[in-house]
């Protein structure tokens, strides 16, 4: 049974490209447009990693994280923010998140990311 990989990002040729991406390294991807669909996304299977943007409509990720640490089965499942804001860094240490990666992002960096939180597919 292949990993699981959450994309949660409102830009749409981001998750589309992360998702083609990742699917041909052999996971298997999940895709949000926002927190609010990520938490669907969350009861319907749970991911092994959470590649998260920040700034989104509805429920962007900062108030996504914040949320998801109140839920204990949820508490555990690595976040990698996806941001254009590196100044944030302290603020994502603060509160567990794994990693983050700069946008533009560079598919090699995510596909390393990935294999190095949740190892290969």
């Amino acid at each position: 049974m292949s990993k699981t990989v959450l994309v949660v990002d409102d830009e749409a040729v981001v998750v589309d490209i992360s998702r083609r991406k990742l699917e041909d390294r052999g996971y298997e991807v999940q895709t949000a447009s926002n927190g609010n669909e990520a938490f669907m996304r969350l009861r319907e299977k749970r991911p092994d990693v959470i590649l998260l943007d920040i700034q989104m409509p509805h429920m962007n990720g900062y108030t996504f994280i914040m949320e998801k640490v109140k839920i204990p089965e949820y508490v555990n499942i690595p976040v990698v923010v996806l941001t254009a804001y590196s100044e944030m860094e302290p603020l994502f240490k603060r509160h567990g998140i794994r990693a983050y990666l700069l946008k533009p992002l560079k598919l090699h960096d995510l596909i390393e990311k990935v294999v190095e939180i949740i190892g290969p597919p």
